[in-house]
């Protein structure tokens, strides 16, 4: 894509020369480098060595922080422009998406609502100009900027997706195995369901094959549920009441360690303490709908369900741990 490596490029360049003026046509104008928080840091200095100001200090902060954030805008249009006066706002979107950023992440939930809004109350038909562009992008200025600079912990995702769709078609043929049938409803399942989601630290995403088909998490539930405990409850508290070493002994096997309790959240008998530990207070109910939200909140406010069909379709014994939400 000409424009995505147009715009890395010119993100990428360290522009020590930046001028205190405004922007002109990016071909003649300084571009930004180094890092944002550099130079916010270094505007506000500016203003604050002003010796005959007379406005209060941390206006003339305001003011250099509001004008660099302003110049980073100039720069993402102008780049993602190409020399166009208006760009549609698909064009930016997938410029966006081209650096593991989803229209859906929650960080650009009131970017990606400001294009809405302008795209429902305008005319532009879409299209975005300079100024239009530079207030929907405001808020998250400083995130779009590091993505476009390719700072995140992935620089090149594209290249990098590219090798994970390549491995995805390569085992896609592979059919061994089969399907769990310890619980009726999962022996239901269709074999041929294969997909792959990935997200880095930094939010970037990427899936691939039958991705919006809800499964079951089964066992894969547990670091949630413990991630969930320790969140609300503490580390320290947590784990007096659950240990932190491995047993040697299988999963679903009811045993403890020397200090009479179980001995990791990841076994069965763990988990099932560290699950009584959430909301202790509060009824069945009140714990369901606590957890299922902030599954939800986890999983960046996607999909995240419940399974009544196969929790009725099961019956565990005393020494099994499952979980029937399903993602």
């Amino acid at each position: 894509m000409r424009s995505m490596k147009a715009l890395q490029k010119a993100l990428s360049r360290a522009g020590s020369h930046c001028g205190r003026g405004g922007w002109g046509h990016p071909s003649r104008s300084p571009l930004l480098g180094g890092g944002v928080r550099h130079h916010l840091s270094e505007a506000a200095a500016q203003g604050r060595e002003t010796p005959h100001s007379h406005q209060p200090q941390h206006q003339d902060h305001d003011s250099s922080e509001s004008g660099m954030l302003s110049r980073l805008g100039d720069l993402l249009f102008y780049t993602i422009a190409e020399g166009q006066e208006r760009i549609p706002i698909h064009k930016f979107t997938t410029a966006l998406k081209a650096t593991g950023l989803q229209t859906s992440d929650p960080r650009l939930r009131d970017c990606m609502s400001e294009m809405h809004r302008v795209v429902q109350e305008s005319s532009s038909g879409g299209l975005l100009d300079r100024d239009l562009f530079r207030k929907c992008v405001s808020s998250n200025i400083v995130l779009l900027t590091q993505a476009f600079r390719k700072k995140f912990v992935i620089p090149d995702f594209e290249e990098f997706t590219g090798h994970v769709d390549r491995i995805f078609e390569d085992v896609k043929e592979l059919t061994g195995g089969k399907v769990a049938a310890y619980i009726p409803q999962l022996a239901k399942s269709n074999p041929d369901l294969w997909g792959v989601s990935l997200c880095t630290v930094d939010g970037q995403r990427h899936s691939v094959g039958h991705t919006k088909i809800p499964f079951c998490l089964q066992s894969c539930v547990k670091p949630l549920t413990y991630a969930i405990s320790i969140s609300t409850l503490g580390t320290d508290y947590v784990h007096k009441f659950v240990g932190k070493e491995p047993s040697g002994l299988r999963y679903n096997k009811l045993s403890l360690n020397e200090e009479g309790i179980p001995h990791n959240p990841m076994v069965n008998a763990g988990a099932i303490v560290v699950s009584s530990l959430i909301k202790m207070d509060c009824n069945k109910a009140e714990k369901f709908d606590f957890v299922l939200q902030y599954l939800n909140k986890m999983a960046g406010n996607e999909y995240m369900g419940f399974s009544n069909a196969t929790e009725g379709n099961f019956s565990p014994s005393p020494n099994t741990h499952s979980s029937n939400f399903k993602y």
